[in-house]
């Protein structure tokens, strides 16, 4: 289990990713690659992770921090469908962003010193459709990539947009994730 503060997209934009998903699923059973899809109503952009647990006076405490806050609301659109976002995540089916992204490391920036949390990594800003289920070769991995590049061009994938006015803290399990609280809304 993992809470993190992120945001959804709205339900038009979600049919679409939808519709995505279902043209790219073709290219990993073609080639016989077990995924791990993403439940459709839990499609979400991570910001800032809170941790595995998240405790009552914790979640008090939040909502104090952020009672005040306020974001300016931006645009979200996306590029293209990748997989492996880094050595560490190569499994990770994901579509990567068009505009938004910039908006995202700055609010992001303002989080962590707001709530006084250290950097956590490299921040790359996206929205996970699923994951592979077993270690790609070399040559498995240059196989989908291309295979998804080419899929990908097909796709209306930049005409997906939607805007962010508000952070939701989300809960992300075993059972798919939900939104506990939306915790703040745009100027």
């Amino acid at each position: 289990m993992e809470f993190f503060l992120g945001f959804c997209p709205d339900e038009g934009s979600t049919q679409k990713i939808k519709k995505v998903v279902c043209e790219i699923g073709h290219v990993f059973n073609d080639l016989q690659i077990p995924v791990r899809w993403s439940n459709s109503q839990g499609y979400n952009l991570h910001l800032l992770s809170l941790g595995h647990s998240l405790p009552f006076f914790r979640l008090y405490w939040l909502r104090y921090k952020l009672k005040g806050f306020q974001m300016k609301p931006f645009k979200i659109t996306f590029h293209t469908v990748k997989i492996g976002i880094s050595k560490k995540y190569k499994e990770l089916i994901y579509l990567d962003l068009e505009t938004g992204g910039e908006e995202m490391r700055n609010l992001l920036l303002e989080l962590r010193k707001l709530l006084g949390i250290k950097d956590q990594g490299n921040f790359v800003p996206h929205l996970v459709l699923g994951r592979v289920s077993e270690d790609l070769s070399k040559q498995e991995y240059t196989n989908i990539s291309k295979d998804l590049y080419r899929v990908a061009k097909t796709l209306d994938i930049k005409k997906i947009e939607f805007y962010v006015s508000d952070i939701k803290l989300i809960k992300n399990s075993l059972e798919g994730s939900s939104i506990l609280l939306e915790l703040n809304r745009s100027r």
